[in-house]
């Protein structure tokens, strides 16, 4: 059947959609700084009551409620999940923002915004898409559940509870995990799944205080000892040197390897956006995102140590830390991962360092052949008449195995608002007019083709 009248409605309604999303974007929900959650949530659940669901918060034991509602087709039709998260990322550096991060701002066919593309402008293409079914056909070809937490740039610390706890309600044919992205000219992807994250804190203390810098001849340094100790888990291409690390992660397959040869990845165009000159590895094309998919990595998100004032301090510092952001391959299990590292670091001679544990996402993937894999790509074809890029899981973390491995509902990432220069987790987070255009339509193709 054709969607000309429900694309004709979605175009009609393009600016209505994008001036939502630009009073969700409004709302500072900065769920590392607990701020504003309640206020995003209630937004939510007002924007879902525009297309008839009489969404529900469901409070969660010391984290912000998390939004559940349903709109029903019929008994004899599928359910597919949307998943998303109302919360966004803090906005430091914020002298490195063109415009206030939370006052949206539309130029050169860009909306700029925190939480455009992370994730909030994903929901709100969704709600469209569904009221151009409901304005054009009266019902959704499918039923729809919504979930929207508000701790997924925190790592999801209360919502393995609420799933846990509610299996039933989120059981579904298929779920999508936020929105996924396009390359930089406008090429869709599809991800069957995502990788792990672990979050660490390592500190070094050498001494009860900080000592005057002229006695260090004789004495040990803190930040020098835990960038040794850093030194062990990373070469300077970017390689784990942990032993063992990747033993369990799962292993390329030839069907992998052949849809990302086609994914036509174009690294320069990336790099110029970003303001980087080359990557870590001598490759190019399918070979580096081949790389940069089957690859864990360990990086520094942050180094803290010592003297940060105006002028100078002639200081020893006796405490160093760093947060490290461990990404884990599907196979791979955070809690397994984190025994390993502190193994390691003792057995290097290390074992003074404190590791402390932040927080983790599970790494998880969905087979190729799964219902809602062929539907992704089916309703990429017929909204952008061309093939998307497949990768078997995206290079970020997510909840995929949230829904994949306890509720047991096959899960992945289709072409939402955002592109692979958007921006978020950075300053002047934006998307793409066109891409937020396009995605609601495959979002609306995704719903007709399950």
């Amino acid at each position: 059947m054709s969607l000309d009248d429900v694309f004709d409605r979605i175009d009609r309604h393009l600016d209505e959609s994008l001036a939502t999303l630009a009073d969700f974007c409004r709302i500072p929900s900065i769920s590392a700084e607990k701020r504003a959650q309640p206020e995003a949530a209630a937004f939510l659940r007002g924007l879902l009551g525009r297309i008839g669901v009489e969404a529900r918060e469901y409070p969660t034991d010391g984290g912000p409620a998390v939004v559940f509602g349903e709109l029903r087709a019929g008994s004899d039709r599928p359910t597919i999940l949307f998943y998303n998260h109302y919360d966004v990322q803090p906005v430091d550096p914020l002298d490195e923002w063109k415009t206030d991060p939370f006052s949206p701002v539309m130029r050169d066919g860009k909306l700029y915004a925190r939480g455009s593309g992370d994730t909030k402008g994903n929901v709100v293409a969704q709600v469209a898409a569904i009221q151009a079914f409901l304005e054009t056909r009266g019902r959704i070809p499918c039923n729809v559940k919504f979930v929207v937490e508000g701790e997924e740039e925190v790592g999801s610390p209360h919502f393995r509870s609420f799933v846990e706890g509610n299996r039933g309600i989120l059981r579904a044919d298929g779920a999508t995990i936020e929105g996924g992205e396009h390359t930089m000219h406008g090429v869709p992807k599809v991800e069957f799944g995502c990788k792990g994250t672990l979050y660490v804190e390592l500190t070094a203390r050498t001494a009860s205080v900080d000592q005057h810098s002229m006695w260090a001849p004789i004495l040990p340094n803190a930040p020098w000892r835990l960038i040794h100790a850093l030194d062990t888990m990373r070469d300077a291409r970017g390689k784990v040197l942990i032993p063992g690390w990747t033993k369990d992660a799962i292993r390329p397959t030839k069907e992998m390897i052949a849809y990302l040869r086609k994914a036509e990845f174009r690294e320069k165009d990336l790099l110029k956006a970003w303001g980087i000159k080359g990557p870590l590895v001598k490759k190019s094309g399918a070979a580096l995102l081949q790389h940069a998919m089957f690859s864990p990595t360990c990086t520094i998100c942050g180094f803290k140590s010592g003297y940060q004032g105006p002028g100078t301090k002639t200081v020893n510092p006796a405490v160093a830390s760093a947060k490290i952001d461990f990404r884990v391959l599907p196979g791979m299990k955070t809690s397994k991962q984190l025994a390993i590292l502190k193994r390691h670091l003792k057995a290097k001679g290390f074992g003074d360092i404190d590791v402390h544990f932040h927080d983790a996402l599970e790494a998880s993937a969905t087979p190729y052949d799964a219902r809602i894999a062929k539907a992704a790509i089916a309703s990429a074809k017929d909204v952008y008449h061309r093939p998307p890029a497949v990768w078997p899981w995206s290079l970020g973390a997510s909840a995929t195995g949230f829904f994949n491995e306890i509720v047991g509902v096959p899960s992945i990432s289709g072409p939402g608002v955002s592109y692979e220069a958007s921006g978020y987790h950075a300053p002047n987070e934006h998307i793409r007019i066109e891409d937020f255009r396009r995605g609601t339509k495959y979002f609306a193709a995704l719903m007709e083709k399950f």
